[in-house]
């Protein structure tokens, strides 16, 4: 059995969801939490997870399965913020005790196995420079876990269907939001130098002046393309 762990949306993972219909799959429901470095996956509960928000046995996931896939996008040289957070509460995959590994300080093995993993990243315009980036990135983390890196693959996606499936109209309105509770501070001129640099109809919102009014921002910004 592999496990599949992925952060496409919905209709794009429907594209290739018959390539993994026998396959464990670990998506973002919405609901993780991030890791909180208790390290109770050490102490309390050994393997495990404290935090019980449907990803505290992403260890024992990993264990159970032959071989793990991870499909990405590539944000600044590594995971997308779901990926990494999936990563983070795998803590419990390795031992608490260090060992040195190829001159290096790192995790015992927890499991006597040397897990591979393949990774494919995909985004727009990913330069050499970017894969180099990611290759480096993910060696490090499977090297931190103590697995295997069996392949990285690079999917380049058009700009415009990577929009259209994000929801992003390149025409539509765009709105810089200062969720600062000043608003003649910092932010609100950094916003303002922001508006002038944008080539699109763009806007700036304080949201200290919705603070007793939410639904008057939700509509505000129910027909907006872009939020900043």
């Amino acid at each position: 059995m592999r496990l599949l762990i992925h952060d496409l949306k919905a209709d794009e993972y429907k594209r290739i969801e018959s390539e993994y219909r026998n396959d464990c799959v670990v998506s973002d429901q919405g609901t993780i939490r991030p890791c909180i470095g208790c390290f109770g996956c050490w102490k309390k509960d050994p393997g495990r997870c404290v935090v019980k928000d449907g990803y505290e046995n992403m260890g024992q996931l990993i264990h159970e399965a032959d071989e793990a896939v991870v499909i990405s996008r590539y944000s600044y040289g590594g995971f997308s913020s779901f990926i990494k957070n999936v990563f983070d509460r795998c803590l419990g995959y390795v031992l608490p005790h260090f060992e040195l590994v190829n001159g290096e300080s790192h995790h015992m093995k927890r499991y006597d196995e040397d897990k591979p993993f393949t990774f494919i990243f995909y985004g727009h315009d990913l330069k050499e420079e970017d894969k180099e980036k990611a290759e480096r990135y993910v060696r490090a983390v499977c090297t931190n876990i103590r697995g295997s890196v069996k392949e990285i693959i690079f999917e380049e996606k058009e700009e415009r269907e990577r929009r259209l499936c994000e929801g992003f109209d390149p025409e539509g309105r765009a709105v810089l939001l200062n969720v600062s509770m000043r608003t003649q501070g910092n932010s609100a001129r950094l916003a303002e130098k922001l508006k002038g640099k944008l080539k699109r109809k763009t806007e700036v919102l304080s949201l200290a002046k919705y603070l007793n009014d939410m639904s008057s921002l939700l509509e505000e910004l129910s027909d907006v393309s872009v939020i900043i």
